[in-house]
C-alpha cells in the first residue's frame, strides 16, 4: 500500500472515531452535574470524582507503556482494548442508583480513554506527515465538537425534562462508541518506522522502568521538560477548580441542564470549533512553546470570567467561550506534542510521560480543590486557579524559535 492510501484511510479513521465516540463524552460531561442533581452526591463524593478522573492517568501510564514490549505491532489491540474496557462499565447503568458506581465507572472510562491515546497518537504518526496530521487531527477535533454543539443541547433538554434519563444515554452511547472499534480494526498501519520491541522483564522492571524512561526522557530533553512543568502549572489551575465548579453552579447559580448545555456546547463548543482551524494553521508555523503560552492564557481568563457569573450568566457564557478557545489549542499541542518533540523517535514515549504527568497533578490539584472548596468556598478556589493560571503563561517562556516539526 503506497502513502497516500495510508493517509486516506487515517484521515477517514479520524473523521468516523471522532463522531462515533463524541456521544459518550458528551453525556459524560454531564456526570458532576448528574451527581449533584439527581443522585445527591456529597462534597466529599464529588471531590473524589474530581480527583480519580486524572490519578488514574498514572495506571493509563502503564498500559501505553506496554506498547515498547511488541515495538510497535500491538497498537492496534492496545487501542481497541482500551476503548472495549472503558465503555463496558456503562452497560450497567439501567440498573445503577449508586453515586459511587457512577464514580468507578466514570474513573474507569477516564483511564482507559487516555491509556488508548498514545497508541492512537503513533498510528497518526506512521500514517501521515506532520503537516497533514495537523490539519486532519483538527478537522476530526472540529467535527466532534459540531455534533458536541447539537447533542449537549439535546441531552441536556432530555434531562431537565426526565433527570433519569442519563442511564439509557450513557448505555446507548456506549454502544455506539463501540462500533468505533470496528474503525481501528480496519485501519492498516504503515510499520516503516515502527521501533524495535524492548523485553519488558520482571515485575518490578515493569513497574520502575516507565517512570525511568520518563525521567531520563526529560533530563536529557531540557525543552521537553520545560513543556511539562508549563502545562502542570497551566492544569493545576483548571484541576484546582474542578471540585468547586459542581457546587457553585448548582449551588450559587441554580443552573439547569440546558443553561450548562448552553455553555458546554454553544459557547465551549463553538469557542473549540471556530478556533480549531487557527490552531492548526499555526502550529505548522509557531513554536510550541508559544502555542502553549497562548493556551494557558486563554485558560487564565476561564477562572476570572467565572468570578462573574452570579451577577450575570453572560460571564458564565464568556468564561465557557474562552476555555473553548484555549481548549482547541491544548488539544492539538498536548496531544501531538510527542510527534512533534520525538522527531524519528517512538512518540509513544513522549505521549506516555504527558498521561503520566496528568496523573501527578491530578493527585495533588483536586483533593487541594475540594479542601479550598469545604474550608473557604468556591470564590477562594476560583482565585487560587486564577493565580496558578497566569504564573503558567509566564512560565512558558520560548526557549527556541523552531516550528514543532523542526524539533528532533
Amino acid at each position: 500500500m503506497d502513502t497516500l492510501q495510508y493517509q486516506k484511510k487515517t484521515k477517514l479513521a479520524i473523521f468516523l472515531s471522532s463522531l462515533l465516540s463524541e456521544p459518550l463524552f458528551t453525556v459524560y460531561g454531564f456526570v458532576a452535574l448528574i451527581l449533584c442533581k439527581d443522585l445527591h452526591a456529597t462534597a466529599l463524593q464529588i471531590s473524589i470524582l474530581t480527583m480519580l478522573r486524572p490519578v488514574v492517568s498514572i495506571f493509563s501510564f502503564y498500559w501505553s507503556a506496554g506498547l515498547a514490549k511488541g515495538g510497535g505491532k500491538n497498537l492496534r489491540s492496545n487501542i481497541i482494548g482500551a476503548g472495549l474496557l472503558g465503555r463496558l462499565p456503562f452497560l450497567f447503568f439501567p440498573l445503577v442508583n449508586d453515586p459511587w458506581y457512577v464514580i468507578g465507572a466514570s474513573a474507569v472510562y477516564m483511564l482507559f480513554f487516555r491509556a488508548g491515546n498514545p497508541a492512537w497518537i503513533e498510528i497518526l504518526k506512521l500514517n501521515m506527515p506532520s503537516e497533514a496530521r495537523h490539519k486532519s487531527f483538527s478537522l476530526g477535533h472540529t467535527l466532534s465538537y459540531l455534533e458536541n454543539i447539537v447533542l449537549t443541547l439535546a441531552f441536556g433538554a432530555f434531562l431537565d425534562k426526565d433527570p433519569g434519563l442519563w442511564r439509557i444515554l450513557f448505555f446507548s452511547s456506549a454502544l455506539l462508541g463501540m462500533l468505533n472499534l470496528l474503525v481501528f480494526a480496519r485501519l492498516p498501519i504503515n510499520y516503516k518506522m515502527e521501533a524495535a520491541p524492548q523485553p519488558m522483564g520482571s515485575l518490578k522492571e515493569f513497574i520502575l522502568r516507565p517512570w525511568k524512561t520518563s525521567w531520563e526522557l526529560c533530563r536529557n530533553r531540557p525543552d521537553f521538560a520545560r513543556f511539562q512543568w508549563g502545562f502542570m502549572l497551566a492544569g493545576f489551575g483548571i484541576m484546582v477548580l474542578q471540585p468547586a465548579i459542581p457546587m457553585f453552579l448548582v449551588d450559587k447559580l441554580h443552573i439547569t441542564y440546558m443553561d450548562f448545555g448552553i455553555a458546554l456546547s454553544l459557547c465551549k463548543g463553538l469557542g473549540i470549533t471556530l478556533s480549531s482551524p487557527l490552531w492548526a494553521r499555526a502550529m505548522n508555523k509557531l513554536s510550541i512553546f508559544t502555542m502553549a503560552r497562548w493556551v494557558f492564557f486563554l485558560f487564565s481568563l476561564f477562572p476570572l470570567f467565572l468570578i462573574f457569573s452570579p451577577w450575570n450568566l453572560f460571564w458564565l457564557y464568556l468564561a465557557y467561550t474562552f476555555y473553548g478557545i484555549g481548549q482547541g489549542g491544548s488539544h492539538l499541542v498536548w496531544n501531538l506534542s510527542g510527534p512533534s518533540f520525538s522527531g524519528k523517535q517512538d512518540s509513544s514515549i513522549y505521549s506516555g510521560v504527558n498521561v503520566m504527568m496528568v496523573g501527578l497533578r491530578g493527585a495533588v490539584a483536586p483533593p487541594f480543590g475540594g479542601f479550598l472548596t469545604a474550608a473557604l468556598g468556591p470564590f477562594a478556589t476560583i482565585l487560587c486557579a486564577i493565580g496558578v493560571s497566569v504564573s503558567s503563561v509566564f512560565f512558558m517562556k520560548s526557549e527556541r524559535k523552531k516550528k514543532p516539526t523542526e524539533i528532533s
